[in-house]
């Protein structure tokens, strides 16, 4: 899938069209950006990546990893998170020198997880986030929170071989589990 270091999941179960994912808790670098879903990557992008890429308290330049998410938290207005190397934990992660950029503990959860390939415009991730939440209905599983687009190659892989999801929290029970 990706030479990139991602958060750690197993997958629970698989459905048609989708899975369901346990993730375990991680750090992430995050950023909000107001504009529309298309308009807002380029200033997010830019914001996280010059943290990674030496923009912090020691200068450090940290790995690219996987995916990059975008999340609406309001209107007009979109979170954006870098997920940071499991090599770092609180304590001795840089601390970001851009005031819009903050360093947040991820939690623990379950995700159903719905993969795309081709362009990352507003209206095919609203397609297949559409298709999973009807799905997700269908099979009696609960969404607990907003989607999430996660982007998992940069812009000049042909749109053919990109890798993008939808990830939807859901709540899953033990009883569920098989």
């Amino acid at each position: 899938m990706s030479n990139y270091e991602q958060p750690s999941y197993s997958v629970v179960t698989s459905f048609d069209g989708y899975e369901i994912r346990r993730y375990e808790s991680y750090l992430a670098a995050e950023t909000m950006v107001r504009g529309d879903f298309d308009s807002t990557g380029n200033t997010a992008f830019r914001r996280l990546a010059g943290f990674i890429f030496g923009r912090n308290s020691e200068q450090l330049r940290m790995s690219m990893t996987v995916p990059v998410t975008r999340e609406q938290s309001g209107p007009d207005e979109y979170r954006y998170r870098f997920v940071m190397e499991r090599a770092y934990n609180e304590s001795d992660l840089p601390r970001p020198i851009d005031g819009s950029v903050e360093i947040v503990r991820v939690e623990e959860g379950h995700f159903a997880a719905a993969r795309y390939r081709g362009r990352r415009s507003e209206r095919r991730y609203r397609q297949v986030e559409r298709e999973l939440l009807q799905a997700l209905q269908g099979d009696g599983i609960r969404a607990t929170g907003t989607s999430v687009s996660a982007v998992y190659n940069g812009p000049l892989t042909p749109p053919a071989l990109r890798h993008n999801e939808v990830l939807v929290p859901v709540s899953w029970e033990h009883s569920q589990q098989a």
